[in-house]
């Protein structure tokens, strides 16, 4: 499977495909043709000394002051390798190759005015795993300009490379794979790293994979649902279209399809008349999550599908025009509130392992350890570790789109972008590890209480979950459990169940 970019709108799975290696990426003849008449209006433009941001013109507090025709061409390398710094350790490849896909569409859309020599160069580093090392530290969100150019600096030769597994030269690893190193021109050097691309392609990864990590959720619940023998009146459809808030209607039919075939929706099953709220209002709070979670989805993709670049060429206008369409706010804002909404799913979750392990409340042994005598805990401190979770998340939930940090005078407010969207990333590995604490509780539970029969999914879930990890018989350490759980979710029989469900759901 191939992606010609400039032939099709793109999405948050393309993104994620990419990343994965699942698919090849190349410039169609369209995005090409339409390169081309943006690099003449560019160098027209230059040839007649116009005022072009970045070209002819300096940037920042230097915009008033004119660039000699002589050193723009060394300017444009010169300004990529003064914006690579950074700190903060290094992105995985799977966000490297996402960023190098995510720039390269968006120069394709040809508002920067690259030649395609840069396009294809960087789409060879993709095919042949030539990945920039690029810092997680640096951005503030007025473009991840200190970000992408890390990320632009082995097309020109410059920088450190993974490649073959080993930390290199780019330019060794340039050669090895048979890539040539390319001289940019005016203007190129400001285009790779004036951009977003890094907080978009992370925005993605983060918008996929989380989608996921709701089903799971969900699909747990589902299991707690039977191991407790709840009422399942919360999910009924009529009590969700009766106050239809944002998601609430999907995430009751995705429990009620989760549950079809349950002996808990026969009258008279429950056992108690109204649960606690981590059962009862599951589906208020991963509406909200949905809702956040459709938000965050719709600023990737616009983002995705759109030139950002300052300045915006338009050759179809014959102009070229200063613009601030690097500023993003609303993918700040969307993702501040997607790692609240993120939190409070945590905060049920943790609460629902709690009550698990409460016998005054299930009737379960305490702890739900295999027999019920003062010497057995059984999984009780498994609430201490789902608690600590839970405020891991809320500890990362903190809004950071306000915490302006304009250092410039002229670029004197920043949306705090990068910081917003890797916090988010920071927060699925905890609740990867939240998700993994109930499935080891509700899969212990629904053991101890033995129902005649649970519906298809948890039944499915449950022995996914004991394909990792066995039921509790002595007391024993659980941080290997936990953490087997955990990365089964990330990849492995969970998962696999996870995904199987989630396909079967959605048709």
């Amino acid at each position: 499977m191939e992606i010609l970019l400039g032939e099709q709108a793109l999405s948050v799975r393309d993104v994620t495909k990419v990343a994965r290696g699942e698919c090849g990426v190349a410039l169609s003849p369209v995005a090409r043709a339409r390169l081309e008449r943006s690099r003449e209006l560019l160098e027209r433009w230059a040839s007649e000394d116009r005022a072009i941001y970045g070209m002819t013109r300096g940037l920042g507090h230097k915009v008033t002051q004119a660039i000699p025709r002589e050193a723009r061409s060394r300017f444009s390398e010169m300004l990529l390798r003064a914006r690579a710094t950074g700190a903060g350790g290094y992105f995985g490849n799977d966000v490297v190759r996402a960023s190098m896909f995510v720039r390269s569409a968006g120069l394709a859309l040809a508002g920067a005015g690259v030649r395609d020599i840069v396009v294809d160069t960087q789409l060879a580093m993709l095919e042949k795993g030539v990945y920039p090392r690029v810092p997680k530290v640096g951005s503030v969100g007025a473009a991840d300009l200190v970000l992408c150019a890390n990320l632009a600096l082995p097309i020109i030769g410059d920088g450190f490379v993974e490649y073959q597994g080993q930390v290199v030269a780019s330019a060794e690893a340039m050669a090895a794979a048979g890539i040539g190193i390319v001289q940019l021109k005016e203007k190129e050097g400001l285009a790779l790293c004036s951009s977003n691309a890094v907080s978009v392609a992370l925005g993605a990864l983060v918008v996929d994979e989380l989608e996921t990590l709701l089903l799971a959720t969900e699909a747990t619940a589902a299991l707690s649902l039977e191991a407790f023998r709840a009422n399942l009146s919360p999910i009924d459809e009529r009590p969700a279209q009766a106050r239809p808030a944002p998601g609430q209607v999907r995430s009751a039919k995705a429990l009620r399809a989760l549950l079809k075939g349950s002996e808990l929706f026969a009258e008279g099953t429950a056992r108690r008349l109204q649960d606690p709220v981590s059962y009862r209002c599951i589906v208020q709070v991963h509406g909200a999550v949905r809702a956040e979670l459709d938000r965050a989805r719709e600023n990737v993709e616009i983002e995705l599908n759109s030139a950002s670049d300052n300045p915006l060429i338009l050759p179809e206008a014959d102009v070229i025009i200063p613009t601030g369409n690097f500023h993003t706010p609303s993918m700040a804002i969307a993702f501040d509130a997607l790692r609240i909404a993120i939190t409070q799913m945590g905060t049920m979750i943790a609460a629902r392992v709690a009550r698990s392990l409460d016998a005054a409340i299930t009737g379960l042994t305490v702890g739900l350890a295999p027999v019920s005598d003062p010497t057995h805990t059984g999984y009780g401190l498994i609430k201490l570790v789902a608690q600590t979770l839970s405020r891991e998340l809320r500890y990362l939930a903190n809004p950071v789109s306000i915490d302006d940090v304009g250092l410039i005078a002229v670029e004197d407010q920043v949306p705090m972008t990068p910081v917003a969207v890797r916090r988010a990333s920071e927060q699925l590995d905890y609740l990867r590890q939240l998700i993994a604490c109930e499935m080891l509780v509700a899969a212990q539970a629904i053991e101890l209480r033995s129902p005649a029969r649970i519906a298809e999914a948890p039944r499915r879930l449950h022995e996914a979950i004991r394909e990792v990890v066995p039921s509790l018989g002595e007391d024993k350490s659980t941080t290997r459990d936990i953490e087997r759980l955990s990365e089964s979710l990330r990849s492995g029989p969970v998962r696999l169940a996870v995904e199987d469900l989630f396909s079967q759901w959605s048709k």
